[in-house]
Formats: structure tokens, sequence, C-alpha cells
């Protein structure tokens, strides 16, 4: 079997730059016990030779072609997305592949197959799936789709995908060195190159936020001498006057870690400047209104129905008093509506860069996203 892969390598060698630089960062193993014909992780792309016996050379290169997109993509090493099981994040993986190649003649899921649109990211058909295979199980159905040899193969087949910073470091240098992408469609392309841009540091951004909010009251003192007259005139102090409110999303998969790890956050980063800061939770509605320093010592989650944002939103444009708007959430409820009274600049804060890859592109467009993922 492996004679046969040296053989396929070989040509892409000459013709397929990318798909042989990422195999080379790879071993190859014989393994006749999974229940897969092939599946990459741990660094290696491991093979059953009775699986695969039977497969025509050009069977046997799209297999392997799957696995090594697989690498550049990243699935095994980098993007697991959170509350997924190992099944739905396997065929969340085959979704993008399946959606680049739609004439693959091997076997491979589509997002037509799960009524879900194409050109969807790798997150979006992980957690969707996760939904359809959760309704499966809490409707007591059976599932046509997929049977139980399917889901083992499917589980056999992710079995090996772990975080791992190392490995994805490493391929990331492959893609950048990378020239020529050969035969690999160029949606697929642009998904494996944006995959290598930097992390977004919510540090800068959350410095960048609180020096835009910063606002100061000058009051007129004798303690310090004018500037131009000396004591002959009262100087002035400034007293820092920013207030800034800072909406939670206690819905859905929001734990008390996360939101340990958000206040903690924003109380180090907050402490200068900030004169004060109101907490109010919310899911369909709104909270009571209190402050960081007393939500952040007793912290008690109420709610855990659905979520709108539109509340909170309209809270926040009703009192112009705030300088600053912050909103922690995963971003999973129905875009809001921004009154054009709203002049409050906002942040929003996500757990994880699934979460980023999935909600910047709307939520940028009423304010700053960033980060703040546990440690």
């Amino acid at each position: 079997m492996k004679d046969r892969i040296s053989e396929i390598t070989q040509r892409w060698f000459l013709s397929e730059e990318a798909l042989f630089m990422t195999f080379c960062t790879h071993r190859v193993i014989e393994n006749s016990v999974m229940k897969c014909p092939m599946r990459v992780g741990k660094g290696a792309i491991e093979v059953n030779p009775d699986l695969c016996a039977n497969m025509t050379d050009k069977e046997l290169e799209e297999r392997l072609r799957v696995e090594v997109i697989r690498i550049l993509l990243k699935h095994p090493y980098d993007r697991q997305p959170e509350c997924c099981s190992i099944i739905a994040r396997a065929l969340g993986s085959n979704c993008i592949i399946g959606d680049a190649y739609p004439q693959l003649r091997i076997e491979i899921g589509h997002p037509v197959d799960f009524g879900l649109p194409p050109n969807g990211h790798y997150e979006f058909y992980a957690r969707m799936i996760q939904k359809i295979l959760q309704s499966v199980v809490n409707d007591n159905a059976e599932n046509e789709d997929m049977d139980d040899d399917k889901q083992i193969e499917m589980a056999d087949m992710a079995e090996n995908w772990k975080q791992d910073e190392l490995m994805a470091a490493h391929i990331n240098e492959t893609i950048r060195d990378i020239k020529s992408w050969g035969s690999m469609p160029g949606k697929l392309v642009e998904q494996i190159v944006a995959s290598t841009k930097a992390r977004i540091d919510y540090r800068k951004v959350l410095a960048g936020f609180r020096a835009s909010i910063i606002s100061q009251a000058r009051k007129l003192t004798r303690m310090r001498p004018n500037r131009r007259s000396g004591f002959e005139q009262m100087g002035s102090r400034y007293d820092f006057t920013t207030r800034m409110i800072v909406g939670v999303d206690v819905s859905g998969s929001i734990s008390q870690e996360d939101l340990q790890n958000f206040y903690s956050t924003i109380n180090r980063f907050f402490q200068y400047g900030i004169s004060q800061i109101d907490v109010v939770q919310f899911d369909t509605s709104l909270g009571k209104v209190e402050t960081l320093t007393e939500a952040a010592e007793n912290i008690t989650i109420t709610g855990r129905g659905g979520t709108d944002f539109q509340p909170f939103i309209d809270f926040v444009a009703a009192n112009p008093q705030y300088d600053g708007a912050l909103i922690y959430t995963d971003g999973y409820a129905n875009h809001p509506v921004i009154p054009s009274t709203l002049t409050t600049p906002l942040c929003w804060v996500l757990r994880s860069e699934s979460e980023f890859k999935e909600h910047e592109r709307w939520m940028g467009n009423s304010g700053r996203v960033c980060v703040i993922e546990n440690i």
C-alpha cells in the first residue's frame, strides 16, 4: 500500500506542489484495525490496507487528496468547534471538502445532504450538524442518512483529532512556503491562506476601546497653580467621568467559568480611567443593572432562555450617559437593528476564535470585535 501511495506523491511532486509539501509534513502508517479507509492526526496519515486494497488508483488518490486537504485546513489540529461531538466535527470537515470538490468519485458528505447551504465554514457546518444529530437523539428517531456503521466510521476517522498548536504552526509555515496550488479550487485556497493569519489580540482591541471612550471633567482648584498666571488664578484638576455598561449573554453554553474569566479580564483592563462599570445580564430580556464589583464577587446566572440582543441595544440607545458598551456573548442570535439614536461605542466580546470567524463580519458593522478565551 505504501508503494501505491508513493507513486501518487511522485506525481504530486511534479504537478501538485501544495499537496506534496503538505504530505511531507506527516508520516504514513498502515493500520488494519481502524474502521475507516484513511485518517489523519497526531502527525500521521494512517491507511487501512484491507479497506483500500480494492480501490482503483484514482479512488486511492482522491482519498489521499481529501486527507491532505484536511491537514491544510488544520481541522485535526487547530479548529475544534466547542460543544460538537467527534462525529459532527468529522462530518463538518467532509462538508467543506465535498463542497469544494462536488465531482469526487469517493463517498463524502456535502452540505446539501444535511439541508445546509454551500460556501459555509467548518465551524458552522459542525454546529449545525451537531444540532441535527441531537434532534435525532431527542426525537428517538432513526437517521436514514447515516446508519450505525457510518457513525462508527466517522468517529474513527476523527479519533486522533486534538488541539496541537505546534503542528498547526508547522502547517502554517508550510502553507506560507507554497508557491503553486495546482488544481486546488480557488475558494478552498482562500480558506487555507486566511487560516494562517494572526489571531486577533483582545488586549489591543480593549485598550483601544478604552482609550476611545475615556472622558474627563475639569474642576478648578486652589491646590494647583494656573499654567499661565501661577497661584494668582485657580488651577485645573481633571477627574475621570467615564461610565461603561456591560451586557452579558447568559443563555446557551456560557458557563460560570466563562463569566469569571470575562469579569476578571474587564477588571484588569478597565481599572484605570473608568469611574463606573455597570453590568446587566440578558437572554430575551434584560436583568437587573448592577456594578461590576458586585457582579464579579458573586456571579449568579439568571435566564438561560433564548438570546435577543435588541433589548440591550435599545437600553444603551436610551441611556446616552454611558460612554461605552461591551457585549459578552457567543453570538448565536438574530442580528440586532442598530437605532439611529445610538451614539455609544460598542465592543463585542466573543469566547473563541471559531465564534469570531462566524460573527465578526456582521458585528464589525456596529463596533469593535475581539475574543477572550479561557486559559
